[in-house]
């Protein structure tokens, strides 16, 4: 813990190890409880005629709210991202072959990681945001992209990259923050936990 700030208790609702490493690197200790709720059944009752950030930012609400009901004390965090091109997104790929044809599909384009998250405290959600960055991949050959999948095997990511690593090679312009990419955006989430009381300034 920072010798600058005490913190309430906290959970992050997720397994990701990129959302960990960002919160951790904020200097917060907090306990790690995924939460079991089916993404997969939210996305195929989601209205058809609702906004992808909507479905996102749902995802995200049921997952906070579903840690929070058995964790009622502590400030429970989660997000959702998507990946979007166009009118469609791309869910992870775990698999080489789907991760290929995501990479594939994006090459030479523009799209979007769509980050929705929220903060939950006794089973009601007390805080959420979204944010969006935008990028534009290289015109990749078949290739580099097998290549690049050999090396990194991103098929738990939404869009089939590790944006932390290897993978800005890949681009040739981004508007928005890592910390959007990768799933967790972190300043609008510090400025949370403040406004909420969750993070206090220790004076000297």
């Amino acid at each position: 813990m920072s010798r600058f700030i005490s913190q309430q208790p906290l959970i992050l609702a997720s397994a990701s190890k990129s959302r960990m490493m960002l919160l951790s690197s904020l200097g917060l200790t907090f306990e790690v409880i995924p939460a079991n709720c089916d993404e997969s059944l939210i996305k195929k009752n989601f209205p058809i005629s609702g906004s992808l950030l909507d479905m996102a930012s749902l995802i995200a609400c049921s997952k906070a709210l579903e840690v929070s009901q058995h964790y009622p004390d502590p400030f429970v965090i989660a997000a959702d991202q998507l990946c979007v091109i166009g009118d469609k997104y791309l869910d992870k790929p775990l698999t080489h072959t789907t991760a290929f044809s995501h990479l594939r599909l994006l090459s030479g384009k523009t799209h979007q990681q769509i980050a929705a998250l929220c903060i939950a405290k006794g089973g009601q959600i007390v805080w959420q945001h979204h944010d969006i960055a935008t990028l534009t991949m290289q015109e990749l050959s078949e290739e580099t992209i097998e290549a690049y999948l050999q090396t990194v095997k991103p098929y738990q990511s939404c869009g089939a990259y590790h944006y932390e690593g290897l993978a800005k090679w890949l681009f040739k312009e981004v508007q928005g923050s890592d910390s959007t990419i990768q799933g967790l955006p972190l300043l609008p989430l510090a400025q949370a936990l403040i406004e909420l009381k969750a993070i206090n300034w220790i004076k000297p």
